[in-house]
């Protein structure tokens, strides 16, 4: 049995489901376990692994209008981190130092990663945003900015991993030998829905703005059906059905939809991949991450991306949803079992090597 101590990164719902599908795994093989999150992370593995999970100050972004606020980011996880960093130090001394891990895993949690390269404690990195730095990659000039602000930020999260397991959704050339690229993971909940092709066309907002332009330029669709998630109505205006939040109903949409439209985070973009569903993504404007999702969605045919919700992008999409999807080798299709397989080998090559029930 190993000691294992997982840090999973507060912002966005991917690092807490993944890292609640690995850590499962991990206490399923009899390891034992601490979860450390902040924020959003927290409130969720605590339904699920409840004393296990402890709270770490963790870094966040600032949105204004639907956009992450660079400056603002930067000033206010400034002004917290005197407390934060007290508040660590109090987490490291009562519970990292007595607990003695033998590795941690770190899902874009930077503390835990730092805490473990000082400790001389191995350290496994798991994450999709490394794909900036360790990945070779095509870039749009025009984005530079927000892909050097990017950079930066992944490059200083934490330094010193004996291995980055990657997550990717398309083969893309390494960029140092300790990186190793893998297929994205879904949750058991998805990977037991049916793929089915209903009429009509998922659309989820993560902003909930910008309702009236969003029905202007749908409405422009009448044919077509869209089922809206991710405002604060219910009602049917129309071509368009707003639905309260509902994660039996969003999945079941999901799973019957002709197409989504969505942002392009990872998660989202995984499940959709499973599911062999179509994409409209809008990438949040300035998180380079999401551009770089957008930007080889559509190049592997696996859908269009926009800047915003636009009437001719769409009316193209819509003349796609009818074609197979792509078969492109250089797609990494969602596979549980072979990321399982890789990850096993990682933990393999450990000085103490750690089972997880793979062969």
């Amino acid at each position: 049995m190993a000691k294992i101590i997982y840090g999973v990164a507060g912002e966005g719902f991917g690092h807490s489901s993944r890292s609640h599908l690995i850590g499962q795994r991990l206490i399923d093989a009899g390891h034992d376990v601490m979860f450390v999150g902040s924020q959003k992370s927290l409130l969720y593995l605590k339904q699920y692994f409840g004393e296990r999970v402890r709270e770490i100050f963790g870094l966040s972004f600032a949105f204004i209008d639907g956009r992450i606020d660079k400056s603002e980011t930067l000033k206010r996880n400034l002004l917290n981190l005197p407390n934060g960093n007290k508040m660590n130090d109090e987490l490291f001394r009562e519970h990292f130092e007595p607990f003695g891990p033998d590795l941690v895993i770190s899902d874009f949690e930077p503390f835990s990663a730092w805490w473990a390269w000082r400790k001389n404690v191995p350290f496994i990195s798991i994450d999709h945003e490394h794909v900036l730095t360790l990945c070779k990659l095509e870039h749009e000039n025009k984005n530079w900015f927000s892909r050097i602000t990017a950079s930066v930020v992944t490059e200083c999260h934490y330094v010193g991993a004996v291995a980055y397991v990657v997550i990717n959704f398309f083969d893309a050339p390494l960029r140092i030998d300790s990186a190793i690229l893998a297929p994205p993971v879904v949750r058991p909940i998805v990977r037991g829905l049916v793929s089915s092709r209903g009429e009509h066309v998922l659309l989820y907002s993560t902003t909930g703005k910008g309702q009236e332009e969003i029905q202007e330029v749908l409405g422009k669709f009448g044919g077509q059906k869209f089922h809206i998630y991710g405002f604060k109505k219910e009602g049917e205006y129309n071509n368009c059905i707003f639905k309260a939040r509902s994660t039996e109903g969003f999945l079941a949409d999901l799973a019957s939809a002709r197409g989504v439209i969505a942002s392009a985070g990872f998660s989202l973009l995984s499940e959709c991949l499973h599911l062999k569903k179509p994409m409209y993504l809008l990438p949040i404007t300035g998180q380079y991450e999401q551009i770089i999702n957008a930007h080889y969605i559509e190049k592997l045919g696996l859908g269009v991306s926009a800047e915003k919700l636009d009437k001719d992008v769409l009316g193209r999409f819509l003349e796609q949803l009818d074609k197979p999807m792509p078969d492109d080798g250089r797609i990494l299709w969602p596979d549980n079992d072979k990321f399982f397989g890789i990850l096993q080998d990682v933990f393999n090559k450990l000085e103490e090597p750690i089972s997880i029930g793979v062969s």
